[in-house]
């Protein structure tokens, strides 16, 4: 009885173990795709076939009730476009529509206000140009008749008595002050020139985009705009619908689609342990999915052992493997374009069949 179990036990070959560790059938020339020459010394495991990119599941926001799914299994979707549509997400747009509003107003009213100001500055320009000019004329009369009448009171004030010396001596007191007004007037004017500048400097700065009441009507309407992006599921990426997992009308609470890219296909091989350090990056393989037997070459050697996932369906198989996962790049995708998650088996050829 001992030696029956001994004999059957001996002949459990699974898949991950090389060739020279099976029977001696292993060691025969398979069929292999022209690309793939066949070689001794293959190694053998069974893989699942997947987009080379991955499996996406898309999800949508917890809580929220699914108003409507915009895809269907099959359909070729682009990064960014909508795939379902969340409650909440027309009261959003109205949001988006107001602080948008709000914002043009900001805008309007700003420029409305530069242009006001530039008109006032053209003004005032003119103006103080013109006060100016006639500032200087008037100093400069004063001072002239200041200057002579100065010479006269000089000459005969020394002449004058009682109501003549008082009447001459107002007349010139007044003068003086008018000619000191004058060239007080136009000292105000040449100081005010030179503040302006400095006050134009100010008033730009009131009205630049860094102004945090013009920021403020930009940031409303950012947070509308994150506000409806909630209440949207877009593609991540671009790729396929492979299966829509949620209903309207449902809450979500987790996943809502499958999707991934088709063009490029890979089948993912669980590597007995003992086997993975003789595979390396380009090594050549052949993938076995169902009658057809496709070209690879591997793309990716895992660091991480684990237990098998893929399971052999020889009942004399062993059920628990320590194993290495293996990406191997299909040179056509299209026999596995349909057939994600298909179990296959790959056969791979440690340094390219050298």
């Amino acid at each position: 009885m001992l030696a029956a179990v001994t004999a059957i036990v001996g002949s459990i070959q699974p898949w991950g173990a090389s060739a020279s560790a099976q029977s001696p059938r292993s060691d025969a020339p398979e069929k292999t795709s022209a690309t793939v020459p066949p070689a001794r010394g293959q190694i053998h495991a069974l893989a699942t076939i997947e987009p080379s990119t991955g499996l996406i599941t898309v999800g949508s926001r917890p809580g929220a009730r699914i108003v409507q799914i915009l895809v269907s299994p099959g359909d070729d979707v682009t990064e960014g476009q909508q795939l379902a549509v969340l409650e909440g997400h027309e009261q959003a747009k109205a949001q988006l529509a107001l602080a948008e509003l709000q914002k043009a107003r900001a805008d309007f009213e700003r420029t409305t206000q530069k242009d006001k100001l530039a008109l006032e500055r053209e003004q005032s320009d003119k103006v103080r140009e013109a006060r100016l000019a006639a500032a200087n004329q008037v100093a400069d009369i004063l001072k002239k008749k200041f200057d002579e009448t100065t010479k006269l009171y000089t000459t005969l004030g020394a002449t004058l008595a009682g109501r003549d010396k008082i009447e001459a001596d107002s007349k010139y007191l007044e003068l003086q002050i008018q000619s000191i007004k004058a060239e007080l007037d136009k000292s105000l004017l040449l100081v005010e020139q030179e503040l302006v500048s400095k006050q134009r400097e100010l008033e730009d700065r009131q009205l630049e985009d860094s102004n945090p009441e013009f920021q403020l009507a930009d940031r409303q309407v950012d947070l509308a705009k994150a506000a409806l992006a909630d209440t949207v599921v877009t593609a991540p990426r671009g790729g396929r619908v492979l299966d829509v997992l949620a209903k309207a009308g449902e809450v979500g609470a987790g996943p809502l689609l499958l999707m991934g890219d088709l063009s490029s296909m890979s089948a993912v091989a669980e590597v007995f342990q003992s086997d993975a350090p003789r595979i390396r990056v380009g090594d050549r393989a052949t993938v076995e999915i169902l009658d057809a037997k496709v070209g690879g070459e591997v793309t990716r050697i895992g660091t991480v052992v684990g237990r098998n996932e893929a399971k052999d369906l020889d009942p004399r198989a062993l059920r628990d493997l320590r194993v290495v996962r293996v990406t191997i790049a299909l040179d056509e995708p299209e026999p596995a374009a349909g057939l994600i998650n298909l179990e296959a088996k790959a056969a791979i050829i440690p340094g390219g069949g050298e």
